[in-house]
């Protein structure tokens, strides 16, 4: 973690979160509590909670929540640490451990100018090694990759001589300060002498969305130990979460050809741009943001995805594709599950059309999500189907078309195994009372095996409850349970049985600050579902033995019905009508006996 834990909970102690929150939008109070429209969707009436005992804000229809800290990081789409600063400021609270973490906070125009023009002069330099006898190393590696000249001029390649201090020492001679190449992210000192931490590499500058240099990829030439790729670290100017490569030349290209392609990285948007498609730009690594997302949206455009072909960059695409839905972007995904070549070798080893014709082929979320889980084939359990489900759902409501909903009703029908009667008749009840109930709850009573499923996730819900509530809770979990069957109860449970490992006890807020400085994938989920159960008020107030032994009961036998019904699924699968009456008259006579 970039900073202490403490200094976290300190400023989330000191904040008053009605305060923070009502610094930015209008709050009533209500009770104990205050209300206010939820800023994070379209909401006409207040939705969202503020608690002033708990220190949490939870939005009852989108389900979004958590501290003031994260309030005020989604509302200003700024990062955690700027976030944290502006809460202390808003609260009053100084402390001299948020002095030091000024260099995270994105400065004013006149304090980037000295770095951005340290990263011209550099860039240039890079270029200018290139064409020096040593420089033809580099040549040869671009060569290698098919990046001829004019690729080289029109994405700055470069390459950083092996004598990384007379690179610093350029620099310097430039009138640069020793301060500015270590804020860059260039410099680093080696037995007493600053040097280029690119040396000896071919390098890729990175461009802001005004297509000035602020950081840099720099690739090993030929094998060796050292890591193939190198950096730039997070600066005053780069922040790779809301950095999209090749943005400044493909924004405007988009709006011509009214779409943007969003690549892995920059091999692939060199490939698109030799075939002369610039609406290109690349995720470089990392996942699709929400500073992203904003860039994108800006350019009021189709935003084709075309990530890796494997089932990572295929999950990926899911994820992203999601986002992009919420954000009400239209969205097409290439065509490429299974493939194993990504642009760059399709163009290299097949040619322009082939390339052409490999991101012409595009499908909408709804095709490509039930492709990716007929390959994947993830669904094996009923919480699997029923995620499913809830991610199709909002897609179908938006569909109008009879001849294409019932067609992707029969499809959803095929890959969960659901009867299409039954999809109907639940997406009937959405539609019907989405206005006074939330989507996620009608769906989530949906099930072939609803009543037991209802019972399971009742008995699991009263069980985390108490596991934020008592210390004696976490340790019967870990003793007695194997874990839930509620995938992100699971989630939940786990992540606060480590969190106890290295803490005596918690504050609520402590814990959901934890949880949103995690790596966790779907963090927000994990807060989204704490702040629910810490507002809820249905819970029994007395945790003792006798109610933790109830719950074990009622998980363990809940879960053997499942596997049961699992069981006898898998048992019929391809088996004759006499041979499956047989096994079904065996299970019923099994299921008889028990309850005598």
């Amino acid at each position: 973690m970039a900073f202490e834990e403490s200094l976290i909970n300190d400023v989330l102690d000191h904040a008053d979160i009605v305060q923070v929150v009502s610094s930015f939008i209008p709050v009533i109070k209500k009770g104990k509590n205050y209300v206010s429209k939820c800023p994070f969707h379209d909401d006409t009436n207040p939705s969202m909670s503020i608690s002033p005992e708990r220190k949490m804000f939870k939005c009852f229809v989108c389900g979004t929540g958590g501290s003031a800290i994260s309030f005020v990081q989604k509302y200003l789409h700024i990062p955690f640490i700027e976030a944290m600063k502006k809460v202390a400021d808003i609260s009053g609270y100084h402390d001299e451990r948020l002095d030091k973490k000024q260099t995270f906070v994105k400065p004013e125009d006149p304090e980037k100018m000295p770095l951005l023009k340290c990263l011209k002069d550099l860039t240039l330099y890079y270029q200018y090694a290139l064409n020096t006898s040593e420089g033809k190393e580099g040549l040869e590696y671009f060569k290698t990759r098919n990046l001829d000249h004019a690729i080289q001029e029109k994405f700055l390649l470069g390459y950083s001589l092996k004598d990384g201090q007379a690179t610093c020492q350029f620099l310097m001679a430039k009138g640069h300060s020793v301060k500015t190449l270590e804020d860059v992210g260039i410099a680093t000192l080696v037995n007493g002498n600053y040097t280029d931490k690119n040396q000896g590499r071919a390098i890729f500058p990175i461009c802001d969305s005004e297509g000035r240099v602020v950081g840099y990829s720099a690739r090993r030439i030929g094998d060796g130990p050292e890591t193939k790729y190198i950096n730039s670290p997070e600066t005053l100017l780069f922040h790779k979460s809301s950095i999209l490569y090749n943005y400044h030349i493909a924004k405007e290209k988009a709006r011509i050809a009214n779409c943007i392609y969003v690549c892995e990285g920059f091999m692939d948007v060199f490939a698109l741009s030799k075939i002369g498609i610039d609406n290109a730009v690349a995720l470089m690594g990392t996942a699709l943001s929400s500073e992203h997302i904003a860039m994108l949206r800006m350019l009021n455009v189709e935003v084709r995805l075309c990530l890796d072909g494997d089932l990572p960059g295929q999950t990926a695409m899911m994820k992203a594709s999601k986002m992009l839905q919420e954000a009400q972007i239209p969205c097409m995904i290439v065509d490429n599950q299974g493939d194993t070549e990504d642009p760059d070798e399709i163009l290299k080893s097949k040619g322009p059309d082939a390339l052409r014709f490999y991101i012409q082929k595009l499908l909408n979320r709804v095709d490509f999500a039930l492709k990716y889980f007929k390959r994947s084939n993830p669904l094996k359990t009923a919480e699997q189907k029923r995620q499913l489900i809830s991610e199709f759902v909002p897609i179908l409501l938006g569909i109008r078309d009879q001849l294409d909903l019932d067609n992707y009703l029969h499809q959803l029908s095929s890959v969960t195994g659901y009867d299409i009667d039954s999809l109907r008749s639940l997406l009937k009840q959405v539609r019907n009372e989405q206005a006074t109930k939330k989507p996620e709850d009608i769906i989530r009573s949906f099930h072939p095996e609803r009543k037991v499923l209802r019972r399971l996730e009742m008995a699991e819900r009263e069980f985390l409850y108490q596991m934020l509530q008592n210390k004696e809770a976490i340790s019967f979990y870990e003793d007695k349970l194997a874990g839930f069957y509620d995938e992100t109860y699971r989630q939940v449970a786990n992540y606060l049985v480590d969190y106890m490992q290295k803490h005596e006890g918690f504050e609520p807020v402590d814990l959901l600050a934890s949880i949103e400085m995690s790596d966790l994938e779907n963090k927000d989920l994990l807060v989204n579902e704490v702040t629910t159960l810490y507002l809820e008020k249905t819970h029994p107030q007395k945790c003792d033995q006798q109610l933790l032994n109830n719950l074990l009961e009622a998980i363990n036998g809940e879960k053997e019905r499942i596997f049961e019904k699992d069981m006898l699924e898998r048992s019929l699968e391809g088996k004759s009508q006499l041979e499956q009456a047989r096994i079904l008259a065996e299970y019923n006579r099994r299921k008889a006996k028990k309850k005598i």
